[in-house]
């Protein structure tokens, strides 16, 4: 089976959309042509097997969801989002059920849940299912995307394809490594990136990824066989990066990082009038802090005063039984 995914794979990357909905122009939304033409394919295998179905975090507006459904109508195909995300005026999951029911697709399910509590709870949803593509668009943060990887093991299927969208960031690709340094069964077989976010490209180069695989791609297999030449995301081992992290985490302050960041972004640009307007707001900020709020320590915050001081797991009963 795996030659046959390598297959779907190369034949999304030269060919891109394997099928369009009939009503045209339906299905907008961020994505490149190559990545839902192999998502379709993928899944056009996978509905040749029993018990197994699709699944995706992150589903914005519908576009790969829906896309990837059409080309596959007899595989289960789930979208998680709670729509918390580039929803501004809360309407994209209407947008997705008025797109599903003018497609008049029948095999798409919405888990409207934090992807977190989707994943730990996958089973209410799919039964014994197993998942035979995966395609992770959800949060993009370095936790949330190893979360996603990690919190889906139990329900891959054997040859579970796993398509991580934009693996362009670094810190995505991070994740993406780790995961496969910690899973020596599963293997990076194909990757593909561009020089920036498409939101920071040309025209020219904006209609390219629309065309191609848009922010970057990581396709990820099952290889227990060992089949596959041994291949990683290229990463950067920056110390400072990531262990910053942990002192944004402790500081009294870490809630204000972003506007923060948003201050030094102006004294950056060299906007003033921008520097003194965010600058204000940050005040604001402070003002209007609870005074019951309990104060915190300038660094090494471990907001553990409410955690027990010793706890002991218990013996389960029917182990208590046993014994």
């Amino acid at each position: 089976m795996l030659e046959e995914i390598i297959g779907a794979i190369r034949a999304g990357n030269a060919n891109g959309v394997l099928i369009k909905p009939v009503a045209e122009g339906v299905l907008t939304g961020f994505s490149g042509e190559k990545l839902f033409g192999t998502l379709q394919r993928l899944a056009a295998i996978f509905s040749q097997v029993p018990d197994t179905c699709y699944v995706e975090v992150g589903v914005f507006q519908g576009l790969t969801l829906l896309s990837t459904a059409i080309s596959a109508l007899d595989l289960p195909c789930y979208g998680i989002d709670n729509f918390a995300y580039l929803d501004p005026d809360n309407k994209n999951f209407d947008i997705v059920n008025q797109r599903t029911d003018r497609l008049s697709i029948k095999n798409t399910t919405i888990i409207n849940r934090d992807y977190e509590d989707a994943l730990e709870n996958l089973h209410e949803y799919i039964g014994d299912k197993k998942i035979g593509v995966y395609f992770i668009d959800g949060p993009h943060d370095y936790r949330s995307q190893l979360m996603c990887l990690q919190l889906a093991m139990p329900y891959l299927h054997p040859n579970a394809v796993i398509i991580i969208d934009d693996s362009n960031y670094r810190h995505v690709r991070q994740a993406n490594r780790d995961f496969l340094i910690t899973h020596p069964e599963y293997k990076l077989v194909f990757e593909s990136y561009t020089p920036c976010h498409p939101q920071n490209m040309t025209p020219t180069q904006e209609t390219e990824a629309r065309q191609g695989w848009w922010d970057g791609v990581n396709i990820l297999v099952r290889d227990p066989g060992n089949e596959l030449q041994l291949m990683y995301p290229p990463t950067e081992r920056s110390r400072e990066l990531y262990e910053n992290e942990h002192l944004l985490h402790a500081s009294n302050l870490a809630k204000y990082s972003l506007p923060a960041l948003s201050l030094v972004q102006a004294i950056h640009d060299g906007k003033f009038a921008t520097f003194v307007a965010r600058a204000a707001k940050i005040v604001k900020l402070f003002q209007s802090l609870n005074p019951e709020e309990k104060p915190r320590f300038r660094a090494m915050n471990t907001y553990s005063e409410e955690l027990p001081k010793t706890n002991f797991s218990h013996l389960s009963a029917k182990t208590a039984v046993g014994s």
